[in-house]
Formats: structure tokens, C-alpha cells, sequence
């Protein structure tokens, strides 16, 4: 087996469990390497740190998947792993009492790096983002329709993976059957639709459940506006927990049509309304207009991929919960969110922080909540911590 050597001083995070090992750490390498292969991590006195896939193509050269100890790096150790992120999910957790979409493999945190497995509905739908797992995929499928038995198997291809990773992957069919139609979810007893092979990432978007069901009932009686809403994740739970009503903002019209239906499906025609539209501009005219809402939520798309784009994506984040507090009431309530792992919580809140001071008011935080459980961090991968949702009452100072 090829060995990977750290720089002096250089190994101390892989000991203590960090997975990554990015091209500036390698110091040199010993033996021939293909992309994909399994490598032996040593530090710089040759001490065996753990095995992990390498890939030259990738700016992390190494993720580190076995620790020394742990056992070798083989379809057993994978299976291992699949067995206890499965566990988690559907004993620890017992996930299918609230639901019936949630992540049942969470990569890196679950020891199985670059593997998405999002159960939806009856479906389970993967995402394959690093090289290495290719070597087991079939395994870890077959044990996955031995111990889950969904109808189907989906794969929506990742682009990120395509681009870091030289994954050349496409959409389809792995196992089994696709749906034909919308998928019902099921959280928290509101029915939702989305589309796994067609919706955005894996179609539904289950780390933000807690989230969902712990703000629901801010909304009682409360007209809100739900900015970026997908399929009506926050908005059909707000109008299910007593809004006076819902206005739900989504830029795809696909998403729009979905939560029109699913609308319909929880019989909230009388509360909640769905537009589709540029959700900026159309917070722009609402301002004009002096229209307002006593909850306003804001849960925008990742606006930043990589770490080179932080100051830009901050500039997004900044420019939309300007745009969310001029149509705010005051002392209404402000739900803002960001799933860009290169936004640390303190970029966050210096961000809300200028937003305040360029709108004259006082943020007073009243909820702080991350991604659900069954989206696990690792310790001390911290760019497994991605999800930061939390909520404000607004009010002004004079």
C-alpha cells in the first residue's frame, strides 16, 4: 500500500480525527498512487495516522477514513459504518415517528466520506461526492435494500463532486423503480410533495425539521411572509401551526407548482398563497408598496461554495435580510438562515450586526437551531457544522 507523509508539525489535526488532509499538508509520497486507491497516512516520523482514499485531481489529496486501530479500510469497515448510521436514524433517533424523509448516511460524520443517503418517502436518493467511495458503492446498496427495502434507489449526480473531484456521475435509476410523480413527505404532521429526481439537491431539505417545528408556532395568528420557501417547508408548517397567513416566495416555478398542491393537500387554500418570482425584486416592490408581515423568514440558497467566495456570499446574505427587515412590522419576528459551511457563526452575526445597524433597530435573538440530527457533526471537522438558522425579534430603539 502507497504511503502518504505529513510535514513536520503539520499532523496533529489527523490525529485527533480530522479527515482532510489538503495538498499542503503532504510532505511526499511513497509508492504508486492511482486516484481512488486506499493510502496509508503516516506523519512525519513514519507513525501510521490511518487509511484513507486519495485523489491528486482534489484539494483534499487524503480523506482520512480509518484511524489506526479502527481496522483496515475494506468493504467489512463500510458496512460497519452503514449499519450504525442506519441504527442512529431509525432506533436512537426514531425518526420514523416524526417523518418519513430524513438522512440516513451524513458522509464524513457517519466515517463514509462523500456519502449523501436522504431517505424520501418510500425512495432513497444518494449522492455520490468523493472518488473513493465508488470502490464500495454496490456493497453498501445491497445491504442498503437488505436492511431499508425502499422501492427504489435514485442517485442525483453532484456537481461539486464533478468539478473537486473528477466524479463524472449522471441522475438515474440505481435500484429498483423511480416515482412516478410527486413523493409525499410527511413531517410533523404536515404533508408536503416534492420531486427527488427533479427537485433541488435530493429534493427534500430534512435538516431544517427541528427548525421547522420549534418556530411553527412563533407564527400563530401572525401574517407571514416565507422568502426562498422551496416546496413550503416553513410556510405550510407556519399556516399549520394557526398563521393568520402565509405568503410563499420561490424563484422555480416547478417548486411553486408543488407547494400550490400541497397547499390543496393540507387544506390551507384560505391561508397560504404561492408566488413565483425573483424573490429580491419582489421585496424591493413590497417595501414600495409599504407592505409588511409580523414574521418574515429567510432561508436563501448557498450563496457561498467556496471559501474564496465568503465576502461575496456575506454581501448576498447582507443585501437579502436588509431587504427581509424593511418589510418587517415592528417588533415582528425575523427567521434568517445560512447553509454555507464557509460561514462560521461569528461571520453570521457580524453580518445581522451591519444589517441592524444600517436599518436603525435591535436584533434580539430569541432562537439559535443548526441542521437536524440526523445530520451529524464531527468532531473536529467543523465544516460539518454547515446549517445556522435563528430568529429575532426586531424592534427599534427609539
Amino acid at each position: 500500500m502507497a504511503k502518504v507523509f505529513i510535514k513536520p508539525r503539520r499532523a496533529r489535526p489527523f490525529w485527533f480525527g480530522h479527515p482532510w488532509v489538503f495538498s499542503g499538508a503532504i510532505d511526499r509520497v511513497r509508492g504508486q498512487l492511482r486516484n481512488g486507491d486506499v493510502v496509508e497516512v503516516c506523519d512525519e516520523k513514519g507513525r501510521v495516522i490511518g487509511q484513507g482514499f486519495w485523489n491528486e485531481q482534489s484539494q483534499i489529496r487524503v480523506r482520512i477514513t480509518a484511524l489506526a486501530g479502527e481496522g483496515p479500510l475494506d468493504g467489512d469497515l463500510m458496512l460497519r459504518r452503514l449499519d450504525a448510521a442506519v441504527r442512529l436514524r431509525q432506533e436512537a433517533l426514531d425518526l420514523g415517528a416524526a417523518t418519513n424523509a430524513y438522512r440516513l448516511v451524513h458522509a464524513e460524520s457517519d466515517g463514509l466520506p462523500g456519502l449523501v443517503v436522504d431517505k424520501v418517502g418510500d425512495w432513497l436518493v444518494t449522492q455520490i461526492g468523493s472518488l473513493g467511495m465508488l470502490a464500495f458503492i454496490d456493497v453498501l446498496l445491497d445491504r442498503l435494500e437488505e436492511t431499508v427495502r425502499p422501492v427504489g434507489i435514485l442517485e442525483r449526480a453532484s456537481k461539486i463532486a464533478a468539478e473537486e473531484e473528477g466524479l463524472a456521475r449522471e441522475d438515474g435509476v440505481l435500484r429498483g423503480s423511480a416515482p412516478v410523480g410527486p413523493v409525499e413527505v410527511v413531517e410533523n404532521g404536515v404533508r408536503y410533495l416534492c420531486e427527488p429526481m427533479t427537485g433541488q439537491k435530493t429534493g427534500w431539505f430534512s435538516d431544517q425539521r427541528e427548525n421547522r417545528r420549534a418556530l411553527a408556532s412563533l407564527a400563530r395568528g401572525k401574517d407571514v411572509l416565507d422568502a426562498f420557501s422551496y416546496v413550503g417547508g416553513f410556510g405550510l408548517a407556519m399556516a399549520k401551526a394557526g398563521a393568520k397567513s402565509v405568503l410563499c416566495l420561490d424563484s422555480s416555478e416547478p417548486a411553486v407548482e408543488l407547494l400550490r398542491q400541497g397547499i390543496a393537500l393540507n387544506g390551507l387554500d384560505d391561508t397560504v398563497v404561492a408566488e413565483q418570482g425573483n424573490v429580491l425584486r419582489v421585496l424591493d416592490h413590497a417595501a414600495k408598496e409599504a407592505r409588511t408581515y409580523d414574521v418574515v423568514v429567510l432561508d436563501p440558497p448557498k450563496f457561498v461554495r467556496k471559501r474564496s467566495g465568503l465576502d461575496r456570499g456575506l454581501n448576498l446574505y447582507r443585501e437579502v435580510n436588509l431587504k427581509g427587515v424593511r418589510v418587517l412590522r415592528a417588533g415582528g419576528t425575523l427567521i434568517t438562515c445560512s447553509c454555507s459551511q464557509h460561514v462560521r457563526s461569528e461571520h453570521f452575526e457580524e453580518m445581522l450586526g451591519s444589517v441592524a445597524h444600517e436599518s436603525g433597530v435591535r436584533l434580539q435573538e430569541i432562537f439559535r437551531g443548526g441542521q437536524a440530527p440526523d445530520h451529524p457533526v464531527l468532531l473536529p471537522l467543523e465544516e460539518s457544522r454547515y446549517l445556522d438558522c435563528r430568529a429575532f425579534r426586531v424592534w427599534h430603539p427609539s
